[in-house]
């Protein structure tokens, strides 16, 4: 009998021809993935689809072989271990696809024997969901579901109507050949490394074992090195700028005071930050002996007992997390200095998995000079990014995290003086960069470019010239006929490219098109909303502090689609941008078919707005109809708003 693990690139192609079916065991916990990052998911496979990248891996999993039950059809049956959310997110994608274009390779993954691929074990209601939605049953609700099957069941419905409300807009604007070729990408290639476990194996020591021994490896260590490879000397200044980077974490300053701890932070300011200078930043040369690691084979002989009696291991604080990633803000100030040294920028599209090949060509060429003005522009970079963009950040006394910016002040301390960072309410530049951060290639964020671009060339010093700022940018963009990454680079470098004129979004907008609408229109509208508030005066104020531009993908019909007591409205009205909304599909549930007049109740007793555009709608008199004119007059009113917001920018 085999000891040894045995790993495996595998793609629902391959389970399809190897007759590969999964269990998620009865332990594993609920399925948790929110409905944004799984819409994200669907993006990311459509951009390695777009660019013909030779295959898109989702990560590693770890399986045991178990027997299956059915013998009369022999298989391979793998219970997923470690994985089971991105196994399930797989599925609910080849799921939503084949909904919409059936006739592709996809259905064979779905379903194998006349049952789900993907079984859960002891979750009937599960089981039965996955089963209707594979179109095995003809219902999906069959049987009141335990409390537990109702936490699979929440987060399963969420995601798929939001895979729904995208494929439905992405086939009308691409159609569905290219959804088809999506389909066929995702089946083919879209892999994974499965890491089989032998039988016996003891999964309790293993687990342990893994999470006491080591740290990932990064793209951006692999970088890392490769860059001070290049460098011959200051070789240990510039890999601590690296460090004082790296960790998003935290906040910059406080990066760098542990990394330049010999620095004078009694007297420094905060503009005193936003270049690497060596004699503000004095380093502590620290002796090798202090910096070395365990080799893997040192890690491999550590015992479980010796994990056991050492110090309990403690989480590492995280004050704030940021929108994107190291590797991410690595690309962006490469960008930055591709353009301060007058180059085009590279071919590759943004993505942290992309990394290494969006590099590759200046690892290739770079100078000493060039490695160490790169990490110097990513130090500027950095300063920019944590003293302007939005961060994760905790609510007292709560498990929520909000979207925060934050000041840096001066306080003074019993050792003299410190710099300490305060969070901000709402504002119009944190309202607007949700907008941003919800909305277009999350996996990207080419916005970010040309905005640290132009604070890194101090175009924007006070908070109204970083609003205007951005309102420019996001303006630019949102019109951009050239794709996202080419407009993002033109803005930084300040070149023309093509852009539609407001108008013509405009005429699109007043077309009925129902859940085919963009949703960053409805996002826009929001921002529009709160930046011009003190227009209106039915906004309750105490509900407007708490608001804020959230994640949302479930477009919602205020004059529902089936209302309860079967009052009609004609299709364009019933699916033109006045009567409908933007909502997360929680609060899209919450009003479900609900008459018109108790939408408008239950939505004034909540303590916070759901949106802006539903407070200007449920703003008139109790009795006031919601028809026809209602909803061609609140119609009019949210494209003003648009078109003057667009026509005060000159874009």
């Amino acid at each position: 009998m085999s000891t040894s693990v045995r790993s495996y690139v595998q793609a629902p192609a391959l389970l399809c021809a190897a007759e590969i079916t999964l269990v998620v065991p009865s332990y594993q916990r609920p399925y948790v993935w929110p409905s944004e990052d799984v819409v994200g998911l669907l993006e990311q496979i459509m951009v390695a689809c777009d660019t013909d990248a030779p295959h898109y891996y989702i990560g590693t999993v770890l399986t045991s072989a178990v027997t299956p039950r059915d013998s009369g059809h022999p298989h391979t049956l793998y219970e997923v271990i470690d994985g089971q959310q991105r196994m399930t997110t797989l599925m609910l994608l080849a799921l939503a696809l084949t909904a919409v274009v059936p006739d592709n390779a996809l259905a064979k993954f779905i379903v194998w024997n006349k049952q789900p691929r993907l079984t859960f074990a002891i979750r009937d209601e599960v089981q039965r969901l996955f089963a209707a939605w594979a179109g095995l049953d003809a219902e999906e609700n069959t049987g009141r579901a335990s409390e537990s099957d109702e936490a699979y069941i929440k987060h399963l419905s969420a995601a798929r109507k939001a895979l729904a409300d995208r494929l439905g807009a992405l086939r009308s604007q691409r159609g569905e050949t290219y959804l088809a070729e999506v389909a066929e990408y995702l089946y083919a290639k879209v892999r994974w490394v499965n890491n089989i476990m032998p039988p016996g194996m003891d999964l309790n020591r293993l687990f342990s074992t893994m999470n006491n021994s080591g740290v990932q490896l990064e793209h951006s260590d692999i970088l890392k090195s490769r860059l001070l490879a290049v460098i011959e000397t200051q070789k240990l200044r510039f890999d601590a700028i690296w460090q004082s980077c790296e960790n998003m974490e935290d906040f910059f300053e406080r990066n760098l005071r542990k990394v330049f701890s010999d620095a004078d932070w009694k007297r420094l300011k905060q503009d005193d930050l936003a270049r690497h200078c060596v004699t503000t930043f004095p380093l502590k040369r620290v002796p090798a002996g202090d910096v070395q690691g365990k080799t893997i084979a040192q890690l491999a002989k550590l015992s479980v007992v010796e994990s056991d009696e050492s110090k309990a291991r403690q989480e590492p604080v995280r004050y704030c997390r940021p929108i994107i990633s190291f590797g991410l803000l690595l690309m962006h100030a490469y960008r930055i200095y591709l353009k301060e040294h007058s180059q085009d920028d590279v071919e590759v599209r943004l993505h942290d998995s992309r990394l290494n090949d969006y590099f590759a060509d200046f690892i290739a060429h770079a100078t000493e000079r060039q490695a160490k003005t790169f990490i110097e522009c990513l130090w500027a970079v950095r300063y920019q990014f944590d003293l302007w963009v939005v961060k994760w950040l905790p609510e007292a006394d709560s498990q929520v995290w909000n979207l925060r910016q934050t000041s840096v002040s001066r306080s003074r301390s019993d050792n003299g003086w410190r710099l300490v960072r305060t969070r901000l309410e709402s504002s119009d530049l944190s309202q607007l960069q949700s907008v941003r951060n919800f909305t277009g290639e999350r996996s990207a964020q080419y916005w970010l470019t040309p905005f640290l671009g132009a604070l890194v060339a101090g175009e924007a010093k006070t908070q109204a010239q970083v609003v205007a700022l951005l309102e420019r940018i996001d303006n630019q963009l949102s019109l951009a006929e050239d794709s996202q990454k080419e407009a993002s680079f033109a803005l930084l470098a300040g070149h023309d490219f093509a852009m539609r004129g407001i108008d013509t979004v405009i005429d699109d907008l007043n077309e009925p098109n129902g859940t085919r609408f963009e949703h960053y229109w409805f996002q826009k509208l929001e921002y529009i909303l709160w930046r011009e508030r003190s227009r209106f005066g039915f906004f309750d104020a105490s509900k407007l502090a708490a608001y804020r531009i959230t994640s949302k993908n479930s477009v919602e019909h205020v004059h529902p689609q089936r209302e309860e007591f079967g009052v009609e409205l004609a299709k364009v009205h019933l699916d033109s941008f006045g009567n409908l909304v933007l909502l997360s599909p929680g609060e899209n549930s919450s009003y479900s078919n609900q008459r018109v007049g108790k939408k408008r109740e239950d939505f004034k007793g909540k303590p916070r707005y759901d949106s802006l555009k539903l407070a200007h709608i449920f703003s008139g008199k109790a009795e006031m109809e919601w028809d026809a004119p209602a909803i061609n007059r609140h119609q009019a009113q949210m494209l003003v708003l648009i078109k003057e917001h667009y026509d005060a920018t000159g874009t």
